[in-house]
């Protein structure tokens, strides 16, 4: 659903009679700041500075929530055998994870907003004998022409922090389709594509693989009417809220707002 996903765009579209016309007659003035950005240290980063802040003030507790109970006095979950009572309940997590903790409709409904799965593979070479220029920040494959690789970024011209001058980094995106595969056969198959693609036959000097099953959410067509479906159900469930990237944006700057419009809401009924 593309207005679910990127609203701009179809705005755009619809405005200007091509998304091409709309981008040109919208962009600001040229800028410095660089195309692409994230956490210098990773996003964990990101997560460990909120830690910090909440320090002494709220308490962390880990482990996995395997029931959700409505009270008189607002909500309480089951974590590790131990009941946790709050008043509110904010389920930042997985759709059908959230909904593994509810019943109904609303159950079914957040269970139903489908995932794909993703991978990474990381290919290290050293740069003395990388051949191909990096004169760009990757590439996409087109779906007609894609086989494993979905895309491949040049981590190095992407985000030059984080590959050391000796070294090139080429970071490969699959699909869940090679889940179920070896590190070997992945690594394998992914080495003949980018010698294909960019003419690469050097030997890599490591490789890393990462799994992330279920972890994309994906929007259909109708999961406009599907997220209006759940916030009415939501409305008289006092105290409940949700936030992630299956409802209203799937990158992190999403999530981001989400939680902090959660948060407000919280913080409002004290003020």
């Amino acid at each position: 659903s593309a207005e679910s996903v990127l609203p701009r765009f179809v705005e755009l579209e619809a405005k200007y009679g091509s998304l091409t016309k709309g981008v040109l007659r919208v962009r600001g003035p040229a800028t410095k700041q660089p195309l692409f950005r994230t956490m210098r240290d990773g996003f964990g980063s990101l997560v460990g500075a909120l830690e910090q802040a909440i320090e002494g003030k709220a308490s962390v507790v880990r482990g996995t929530v395997d029931a959700l109970e409505r009270t008189a006095a607002g909500w309480r979950a089951r974590c590790r055998g131990s009941w946790i009572e709050a008043s509110h309940a904010v389920l930042a997590c997985r759709a059908y994870e959230a909904g593994a903790l509810l019943n109904g409709r609303l159950a079914e409904l957040l269970q139903g907003i489908p995932y794909n799965a993703s991978m990474t593979l990381a290919l290290g070479y050293k740069s003395a004998g990388f051949k191909h220029p990096l004169n760009g920040f990757g590439f996409l494959c087109p779906k007609l022409e894609r086989r494993r690789m979905v895309a491949c970024t040049w981590v190095g011209t992407k985000f030059a922090h984080r590959v050391p001058d000796d070294m090139v980094l080429l970071r490969c995106f699959l699909g869940g389709g090679s889940m179920g595969d070896s590190d070997e056969v992945i690594v394998a198959a992914v080495r003949e594509e980018l010698r294909a693609i960019m003419g690469v036959t050097e030997e890599p000097a490591f490789s890393r693989i990462f799994r992330w099953p279920r972890s994309m959410a994906q929007y259909e067509v109708g999961h406009g009417e599907r997220i209006a479906g759940i916030e009415a159900l939501l409305k008289p469930l006092d105290g409940l809220l949700l936030a992630g990237n299956a409802y209203y944006g799937i990158g992190v700057p999403d999530c981001v707002r989400m939680g902090k419009q959660a948060a407000e809401r919280v913080a409002a009924q004290y003020d």
